[in-house]
């Protein structure tokens, strides 16, 4: 960053706002195509709408507000410059840019809860042990008391409670807001490492190959991979408010604080769609293994082409039998006897008639299909 008595003009044109919309760009892209996918997968897998599709559904919502406030953070209230310059501008700007940081104080408790709440609910049926059971409903309780006491810290944190964006509001009285703001995702971890451990057992106990083991693993794995990006937003705010505190020239410094509040739910939100993605990933590989098997076929059946075929010193005559419905493209019977030993053998072998498909351009866009029956007649292929 260019100090301002350096060169004035271009720290006042400094300007991050546009990682802001980027980050909350992405995440509106990828949160929607995730919830669709989540979706159209428990609609392959026949599953019954429940509680768990209303709770990705608000989930979600949570996770667009604060896209969408981010965005506006920095349409309407230009975060992301620098306060002097918003000063000389529009110094109204300064009350917009802390009413977004208050929409996205009641918003993040809420949208951070939620994907987790679904998690602990898709772990809930498949715990057996009773204690499991009890640490899973705990850890429910948990979340929600964490959600609802975030929301109320984030509401009443000044008092009166315009100051929370009108700063030279007489009267004021604050709790420590910085220490609150360091502290926020420290509830987060504490239930991501409980949410991570609580299948642990189950899996070990399972009867399964260690390859199954570990893609169980991994699955667990992802619903939990929003520890991440809590470690990380505890860092930053932890980092960016201790060396400049939470009003100095706050427009420039909240950037990576709104980023954060923004990606930090919005993984989450990822992490919880992806657990239900088992029906698609069943549904890519099993188009995956048709794709291969139609390739294989084409380059194997070549209708049209000559039939190689090995002649054996005791081989007897070889006949084509039609069974019923042959000329419908069903079965043909290949058969052949022999006689060795006085004992009379039939070796029996059943392959598909071959049908050809031809464009007859004298009568438009009519199609004629020909079935043409080959039989081997003394090592020749005749239709």
């Amino acid at each position: 960053m260019t100090e301002a008595g350096d060169d004035l003009p271009a720290f006042l044109a400094e300007d991050m706002g546009s990682s802001i919309i980027a980050t909350s760009s992405v995440m509106i892209v990828l949160c929607t195509v995730f919830v669709g996918l989540r979706y159209y997968a428990r609609h392959l897998a026949s599953m019954s709408f429940s509680a768990q599709d209303v709770i990705i559904l608000f989930a979600w919502l949570a996770e667009m507000g604060l896209c969408v406030n981010g965005i506006m953070m920095v349409n309407v209230a230009y975060t992301g410059r620098h306060k002097a310059y918003i000063v000389t501008v529009d110094p109204n700007k300064m009350t917009e840019h802390f009413k977004g940081v208050m929409i996205s104080e009641v918003l993040h408790p809420a949208a951070v809860a939620l994907p987790k709440l679904l998690v602990v609910l898709l772990y809930l049926p498949i715990l057996t042990n009773k204690y499991e059971r009890v640490m899973a409903k705990a850890l429910i309780a948990l979340i929600s008391a964490t959600w609802f006491s975030y929301t109320l810290a984030a509401v009443f944190q000044c008092q009166p409670y315009s100051f929370n964006w009108d700063k030279p509001a007489a009267n004021r009285k604050c709790f420590n807001v910085q220490g609150y703001a360091n502290i926020s995702s420290v509830p987060n971890i504490i239930t991501d490492l409980t949410v991570l451990i609580l299948p642990l057992r189950t899996i070990w106990i399972l009867k399964l190959s260690v390859g199954r083991r570990v893609g169980l693993l991994i699955i667990f794995l992802a619903g939990s991979v929003g520890i991440i990006a809590s470690i990380i937003r505890t860092i930053v705010f932890a980092r960016t408010l201790a060396a400049a505190g939470p009003l100095v020239d706050s427009t420039w410094n909240h950037v990576a604080l709104v980023n954060w509040t923004t990606l930090e739910p919005g993984i989450y939100f990822l992490s919880a769609c992806s657990l239900s993605f088992k029906p698609l990933f069943c549904m890519l590989a099993k188009t995956r293994l048709l794709q291969a098997f139609i390739t294989h076929s084409k380059s194997t059946f070549r209708p049209g082409t000559s039939t190689h075929t090995t002649k054996h010193a005791t081989q007897s005559d070889v006949a084509l039998e039609s069974m019923p419905g042959a000329l419908s493209g069903r079965l043909t019977r290949l058969s052949e006897g022999r006689e060795r030993s006085g004992v009379s053998k039939r070796m029996e072998v059943l392959v598909t008639t071959a049908v050809d498909v031809e464009w007859d351009e004298d009568w438009g866009a009519s199609e004629e299909m020909r079935v043409g029956m080959r039989r081997q007649d003394g090592g020749n292929v005749v239709s």
